[in-house]
């Protein structure tokens, strides 16, 4: 067999092997290690604060990211981002009694300084009238490292406290000192009346 046919195969099989790694490593999109503030687009509107999640190097994998678990929960079953041209969609799909709600999640953004992830849900049995759609989105920025004693995982949520996402584990927030208020001053207790000589205390 001429050398030069033996060549062409390997070179193919070396092409085809380097176009697997990028696929592989862009199997789901994946954050910045650090803090992450995240925030609904409404949140101004209804008063609700940012929450701030710390995200590290194994946060986002194939079976956990951008804090979405794929497979069965409960009666619902998520879907795990897929590429799709410049974003990631993720599907869910639950079950309410006779009905069903399903879901479509976009993201979009560098994933390294700022994402956002607009998600549709509609209510209802395809093709059955009255089916109802509710819309909402998260925005994110990147803050820089993660706080001195936080966790990759802790989701920080102002005035209740920290719930880690790996573990499950909760750490309630404690009140600070402006909350509380300054301490009450302590009452002045009178001067007890000078007692006489030998002790005996006058009528």
């Amino acid at each position: 067999m001429p050398e030069r046919a033996v060549r062409r195969p390997a070179a193919a099989a070396l092409l085809a092997a380097a176009c697997l790694v990028p696929a592989q490593a862009d199997a789901h999109p994946k954050r910045r290690a650090g803090l992450w503030e995240v925030r609904s687009v409404n949140a101004d509107s209804i008063g609700m604060p940012p929450t701030r999640f710390c995200v590290g190097d194994q946060t986002d994998s194939a079976r956990a990211h951008l804090d979405r678990s794929p497979g069965a929960r409960g009666s619902c079953t998520l879907g795990e981002f897929v590429r799709s041209g410049e974003a990631w969609v993720a599907e869910s799909v639950c079950r309410e009694g006779k009905s069903t709600v399903t879901g479509r999640a976009v993201a979009t953004g560098d994933f390294e300084n700022e994402y956002r992830i607009d998600t549709i849900v509609t209510h209802g049995t395809p093709g059955a009238a009255g089916r109802r759609e509710d819309r909402e989105a998260v925005v994110a920025r990147w803050l820089g490292p993660c706080d001195p004693g936080q966790r990759p995982g802790d989701l920080v949520v102002p005035g209740m406290g920290t719930l880690n996402m790996d573990d499950g584990t909760f750490r309630a927030e404690p009140p600070s000192r402006a909350a509380r208020g300054p301490a009450p001053a302590r009452p002045v207790q009178p001067p007890s009346p000078a007692q006489p000589a030998g002790g005996v205390t006058p009528r």
